[in-house]
């Protein structure tokens, strides 16, 4: 039934002058007052509910709590369902690829000038190993050349990748000891060289090679290759030489030096021997030393190995003419020298010992050392970067100083570029690019906050 009304009168002021409001059912409003009210019908006796005006402050404060409410259901929304969006987003988000486990790494300078990173990256898949080889951009990050793949049989014989800086300034690689590569600076890629590496040396390399190695510090640009036969050999990559491991020693020592007209300068750490020495913690001290070594174009360079003596000792008092004074309470023993070509040997300054110290890289300009200040393990460790010629400290930090260093920087390793140095925590792990000033020019170490 619908509602009939003749004469209406506001239920507020009493006046009869209501109107329906158009567009809305039973809706009215008092043209006298303002109040609005609805008259409604629902089968039961008619009754008017009274909509109360309100001022312009009161409309304000309501219109206000409802955004205010608004506000709060939106951001319950928000917490609900985001999650959900973003979840569902990253299903559909392109994976980063998963380049695996860092084994090598290295940085080099490029013709352009820029600095670029080596990555030598492994996964498996449970019967092979795969590597992946990646060359960028230090600083862009720009790829450098296309990555390269290699794969192999995963055997109780497999090996790291080991990266090496020659003296001719090209980047040497090994994979799983048994294959020889070499960086091409302007296609950032690495080529095979093991056919060169047998036509060079086919009288002892003819049947095949089974292992590669880098020969070690003392034995610069040099590999061990074991042939297939088992024979192994020193391969001397830029002199062009090979010998017999066994044969070595007797080779270099046979030198003529007197008659070698040039020389190379080198840092060392040389053992301090003798009754007198403490080996406190079964390490022993060492004193920082140069030396020049005579050395002759297209043959292979071998590094001595250093020590002194006090010139107290008995065994010194008895044959004072087998040794060298040095200063400083210490000699060296002539016959030594003599057998390596080794002239000009001179103690650094400060003539302190040290213990567990290591030259750990050398360009034209600096030496790159590190060593500890007292016979405790890993206590007071410091890296120092040397002038080549003055053989002082253009630049010193205590491991302490540098968080970048992991491990107490135990297991510190460095490449020498013709400007800096590239340092690793370990033997994989990238830390710092340093400058020949001390300069700090990558940072490798994972952002923090």
């Amino acid at each position: 039934m619908s509602i009939q009304i003749k004469s209406l009168a506001c239920p507020q002021c009493g006046a009869g002058q209501c109107a329906k409001v158009d567009g809305t059912p039973n809706l009215y409003a008092c043209k006298n007052c303002g109040a609005e009210f609805v008259l409604s019908d629902n089968n039961a006796p008619k009754e008017m509910r009274v909509i109360h005006s309100m001022d312009a402050g009161q409309f304000d404060s309501l219109k206000n709590l409802k955004y205010i409410a608004l506000a709060i259901a939106g951001a319950a929304f928000l917490v609900l369902v985001l999650p959900m969006i973003w979840s569902a987003i990253a299903r559909f988000k392109p994976a980063q690829p998963d380049l695996g486990r860092l084994q090598a790494s290295t940085v080099y300078e490029a013709p352009a000038g820029q600095f670029n990173v080596v990555r030598v990256m492994e996964k498996d898949d449970g019967r092979n190993d795969l590597f992946q080889i990646l060359v960028n951009s230090l600083d862009s990050g720009k790829k450098q050349g296309e990555p390269q793949q290699l794969s192999y049989l995963r055997t109780t014989l497999s090996q790291d990748p080991q990266l090496a800086h020659f003296s001719d300034g090209r980047v040497y690689l090994i994979m799983n000891a048994q294959k020889l590569l070499r960086l091409d600076p302007a296609s950032a890629q690495f080529v095979s060289i093991d056919t060169e590496l047998i036509n060079r040396h086919t009288p002892q390399l003819g049947t095949g090679i089974s292992k590669i190695e880098l020969a070690g510090d003392d034995k610069p640009d040099a590999f061990i290759v074991t042939n297939n036969s088992g024979e192994r050999y020193y391969v001397f990559w830029l002199s062009g030489q090979i010998l017999p491991l066994a044969a070595l020693f007797l080779d270099f020592h046979k030198r003529p030096f007197a008659s070698y007209t040039e020389t190379q300068k080198h840092f060392d750490f040389a053992e301090l021997t003798g009754a007198s020495i403490s080996t406190a913690n079964a390490v022993s001290p060492s004193l920082l030393v140069s030396y020049a070594q005579k050395v002759r174009k297209d043959e292979y360079q071998k590094l001595p190995a250093l020590s002194l003596i006090a010139s107290g000792e008995d065994t010194v008092k008895a044959l004072p003419e087998d040794y060298l004074p040095l200063g400083s309470g210490w000699v060296v023993g002539k016959k030594t020298l003599l057998e390596s070509g080794v002239t000009q040997l001179t103690l650094v300054s400060p003539v302190e010992s040290r213990y567990r110290g290591k030259v750990l890289a050398q360009n034209a300009q600096r030496v790159l050392i590190v060593f500890n200040t007292t016979p405790v393990t890993d206590q007071g460790r410091v890296l120092q970067l040397l002038d080549l010629t003055t053989g002082q400290p253009v630049w010193s930090r205590n491991i302490e100083q540098l968080p970048q260093i992991t491990r107490g920087g135990s297991y510190l390793s460095a490449d020498a570029l013709a400007s800096g140095f590239y340092l690793r925590s370990d033997a994989m792990t990238p830390t710092l690019l340093l400058s020949n000033a001390g300069e700090v020019l990558h940072d490798f170490s994972p952002k923090r906050d």
